[in-house]
């Protein structure tokens, strides 16, 4: 699992330093937007699967809903990354994904505050 997500991570950055991507071209092509998100995506699968089967196994009522925040940024994500260029308003979803990973980190806080004993 631990090979499998460095070469996923690996794959993504070599996928994003690729000059095909037309950085600073303002009609950069979508499939290049495709590739370089399929192993994210992939290691978004790994990330929820993990997390959901971790917090089922040890019961972990603080992170028993962080896989659905990555589910949410994931299913909010790839509509802006397939029709934002045809269809702009899908950029807005792009703020129901901030506010999943605004619940990932308030239940990270939550759990360090409640680990140390704090209130």
């Amino acid at each position: 699992m631990t090979a499998a997500v460095y070469v996923l991570a690996g794959l993504r950055i070599l996928l994003c330093m690729m000059p095909q991507n037309q950085w600073l071209s303002a009609d950069a092509p979508l499939s290049w937007g495709i590739y370089r998100n399929i192993p994210f995506a992939l290691l978004g699968m790994v990330i929820i699967v993990l997390f959901y089967r971790s917090a089922r196994e040890q019961g972990d009522r603080a992170f028993g809903w962080m896989w659905l925040t990555i589910v949410l940024s994931f299913g909010f994500y790839i509509p802006v990354v397939l029709w934002a260029d045809t269809i702009p308003m899908i950029g807005m979803l792009m703020i129901p994904k901030t506010c999943a990973y605004v619940w990932t980190v308030l239940i990270g806080c939550f759990a360090m505050k409640q680990e140390n004993g704090l209130k």
